[in-house]
């Protein structure tokens, strides 16, 4: 079966996908997936074997579903949307013309629902995904990490992995608290491997200036605007994981590192990463956990 799915969003929103996706793929030995969705994932859904073939969404072709099916502009995706036999687009489809491209394409099997559940959900988002598209058997299905990113616990004198941003300012801990903790571990001789992306350049040079020299130069190590690939096997060497609600959160949790997540206005009932330890703290205002707090639970993790 030729399955199309759709999932934009980001980072987060694609990681938490993975279970299901590897529940699809592999449910029928004939199954051939085509995954369209943010650009930054797609090498790691292959590196996963998750998709047959992989598209960016930003691509100019994948607008058309949202123009009238009756137009001439259709002409370079319907082709390819006649091919489907099944079609999962988490997008939403107000006016109905999603609906009405996937109905003019022939596809005998579709589903066009929200990526996101409604505020009124209370269980985690794989199993909304799974819900949204009938697939409930999917809910206990886990995702087996390839042996090339997998965490060992023999990874235990490994850094530990930080990673100070996210996508809103909102669901960021302070940086003065980062700061705190990893001054903390440094005087616990435990290496830090700090983990920046473009959206934190900021906070990144923030935190710099809260922190002294380290002890040992090895002590700090620095990976910044890099592929998640790349960082998906320099977290497989690491001892722990601290981090905001954000996607190398969920990555880091789905290699199964022990993970130690803060979350603020986001629920954790709903976004919790998935994965072997994953420890979760939340406070309604993130400047309100305490870095004394924060220490303790991820000690436990260590």
């Amino acid at each position: 079966m030729r399955i199309l799915i759709v999932r934009p969003g980001a980072i987060g929103d694609t990681l938490v996908t993975f279970p299901l996706l590897h529940y699809l793929r592999t449910r029928a030995p004939d199954t051939h997936l085509t995954v369209v969705g943010n650009a930054a994932v797609l090498p790691l859904l292959q590196a996963f074997t998750l998709a047959d073939d992989i598209a960016n969404y930003e691509e100019r072709r994948w607008s058309q579903l949202f123009l009238s099916p009756d137009g001439s502009h259709q002409q370079n995706l319907q082709p390819f949307l006649r091919t489907i036999e099944r079609a999962i687009c988490w997008l939403r489809d107000a006016d109905g013309t999603i609906t009405a491209n996937l109905q003019a394409a022939g596809i005998p099997r579709y589903s066009v629902v929200p990526g996101r559940p409604p505020d009124s959900y209370t269980l985690s988002i794989g199993t909304y995904l799974a819900q949204s598209i009938g697939e409930e058997a999917a809910i206990a299905h886990h995702l087996p990490v390839p042996a090339a990113y997998a965490w060992q616990a023999a990874n235990h004198t490994g850094p530990v992995a930080i990673h100070p941003g996210s996508g809103g300012q909102a669901k960021c801990w302070p940086v003065a608290h980062f700061a705190q903790i990893i001054i903390a571990l440094w005087q616990q001789h435990i290496p830090v491997l700090l983990l920046t992306g473009p959206a934190e350049q900021s906070r990144q040079h923030d935190l710099y200036q809260l922190l002294p020299e380290p002890p040992e130069p090895s002590l700090l190590q620095q990976l910044s605007n890099a592929p998640l690939i790349t960082v998906a096997r320099a977290l497989q060497h690491c001892r722990a994981y601290l981090g905001n609600d954000a996607g190398i959160t969920h990555l880091a949790a789905l290699l199964g590192l022990p993970t130690l997540a803060l979350f603020g206005p986001s629920n954790p009932l709903i976004w919790q990463p998935q994965g072997q330890t994953v420890t979760t703290l939340r406070a309604p205002q993130l400047s309100q956990l305490s870095p004394d707090i924060v220490l303790a639970a991820l000690t436990d993790l260590l």
